[in-house]
């Protein structure tokens, strides 16, 4: 079977073995950049020229090396506690509904807004307008964006940035201990700590309220798994991320020749990494199918590698494991109401339109 085919209803070779994969991602001579892609329509190429996980080296290079630092484990780790009583406030107001919850609307979807607006320092204001501006921004990421994708993507992209403006303006030269302000300090113009932001809520508010939910499903169609998530959440989402993980489909377009699993891509081809598929990829893991939370070894790419690896990635898994944890802590009988949700249509995403649980 090979691991990389072409798909002609596209226009890109699909990747789903996870050397062929690791591959692509680790090797220079692919670009990330909009402009460079085939399956990108050219008037989707506005988007602010800033934004990191479009950019390539050198201007992406620089970029990362100045907003690392304030997502490094260590500085993540110390925003736990800060995170578990978020997570445990979201708890408390779904135990006092009437009725059956949505977990992703009600939990999942309100743990990742509060984490980013607290960061940012936005109050209730800046919540309500992210979490009114985020559906739409994330379609910023599909790999294969429609024209309403485009048009959305930059309406409430605007939104965001106007709220964000005079927020900038103020913090300026100040010392504040706010993300923004952080960002301001380094070096970085206030347009790119602007894309940063927006980067922010859109690769980080959305995909890990999927993972949350996702990975909650999972587990409640896994309930002998729970005493693994107890005692190592950590190696537990790992695993929830390689099976469950929110995105399914990560674009390169190539700027060089390439050999990849015995397949030639050409310059200017493009390439469709299946994160989804590349995650049970038998050579990697035995009986990958299976959700293992006690699973040791190699580790995945659910959070990419190579130099676009997540910058969000220790964030994600912290609020995934106080979520999760804490959640099935409170509610370990918990079970959706429906044997099959629905899932949310999209080529790029892996996420629940909504998760109806019965507590």
């Amino acid at each position: 079977m090979s691991h990389v085919t072409w798909d002609a209803s596209v226009g890109a070779f699909r990747v789903s073995g996870f050397d062929e994969a690791n591959a692509v991602l680790r090797a220079p001579g692919w670009s990330s950049d909009p402009a460079n892609s085939p399956l990108v329509p050219s008037d989707a190429v506005g988007n602010p020229a800033s934004i990191m996980l479009f950019t390539d080296p050198p201007t992406h290079t620089r970029l990362r090396r100045l907003v690392a630092p304030a997502f490094s484990a260590r500085a993540v780790e110390a925003f736990r506690g800060r995170v578990a009583a978020i997570v445990d406030s979201c708890l408390d107001q779904l135990d006092d509904a009437p009725g059956p919850v949505d977990l992703l609307a009600d939990f999942a979807y309100l743990v990742p807004l509060a984490v980013i607006a607290e960061l940012l320092d936005v109050g209730v204001e800046g919540a309500e307008v992210f979490l009114e501006q985020t559906p739409d921004l994330v379609r910023l990421l599909e790999v294969d964006p429609t024209a309403d994708d485009v048009t959305a993507a930059m309406t409430a992209g605007i939104e965001v940035t106007m709220f964000l403006t005079p927020v900038l303006a103020a913090r300026k030269g100040g010392d504040g201990t706010d993300f923004i302000s952080q960002l301001l300090r380094t070096g970085l113009s206030v347009d790119e700590v602007m894309s940063t932001c927006v980067l922010l809520l859109a690769a980080g508010h959305e995909t890990t309220a999927n993972l949350i939910a996702s990975g909650g499903l999972a587990l409640m169609r896994h309930p002998d798994q729970l005493p693994a998530l107890r005692q190592n959440p950590a190696r537990a989402v790992d695993e929830l991320v390689r099976l469950e993980g929110p995105v399914r489909v990560i674009g390169r377009t190539a700027v060089a020749d390439h050999e990849v699993g015995g397949t030639h891509v050409s310059p200017g081809q493009a390439v469709l990494v299946e994160l989804d598929r590349v995650g049970r990829d038998e050579r990697r893991w035995p009986d990958a199918h299976r959700l293992d939370l006690t699973r040791e070894g190699p580790g995945g790419l659910g959070f990419g590698t190579g130099i676009h690896f997540c910058l969000g990635a220790a964030l994600a898994r912290l609020e995934a494991e106080e979520a999760l944890t804490r959640f099935f802590g409170r509610h370990p009988r918990a079970r959706p109401l429906d044997p099959e949700p629905r899932w949310r249509d999209s080529a790029t995403f892996h996420a629940l339109d909504e998760l109806p649980v019965a507590l």
